[in-house]
């Protein structure tokens, strides 16, 4: 079990660094696009409780000697394209569109991986599930600005 517990540690912080990387980063695409103030005060909050999670995974994968991992470049530039391509003719409304969507997959996978690896330990599974309860209120903020 030692073993297992380890692996699935290992596994689910390698999920949350990589989710939590492609999340600062598209943010960080979407915030200067905003229009409405409050919309972009929203998404900076957002960036800055990401990147306290950030921190807080880098020290959980410190602690077991991990390094972590990013996004696969492919999604990563799809990401970005996408983002450009929207933003180009789009509205708060599309930027809030963008994120929601981007939010709930990080959210369906964070649960998959989860499920997964359910023999990782209790701090990583908690910095999971306090990474997807970020990604839920932001959906639930950015309501609003979707309809």
């Amino acid at each position: 079990m030692p073993y297992e517990n380890e692996h699935d540690t290992s596994k689910l912080l390698r999920e949350c660094d990589a989710g939590i990387k492609m999340g600062i980063t598209s943010l960080e695409d979407v915030i200067p696009k905003a229009a409405d103030p409050e919309l972009e005060q929203i998404l900076k909050q957002s960036r800055q409780e990401h990147i306290r999670l950030r921190a807080e995974t880098e020290r959980q994968l410190n602690r077991i000697k991990d390094k972590g991992r990013s996004a696969g470049a492919m999604a990563k530039s799809m990401s970005s394209l996408k983002t450009q391509l929207t933003m180009q003719t789009g509205d708060d409304t599309d930027a809030a569109m963008l994120v929601t969507n981007g939010c709930e997959k990080g959210i369906r996978t964070l649960n998959k991986y989860l499920d997964k690896y359910h023999y990782a330990d209790e701090k990583s599974k908690r910095l999971t599930n306090e990474l997807i309860a970020a990604e839920q209120q932001l959906v639930s903020e950015l309501d609003s600005f979707r309809n």
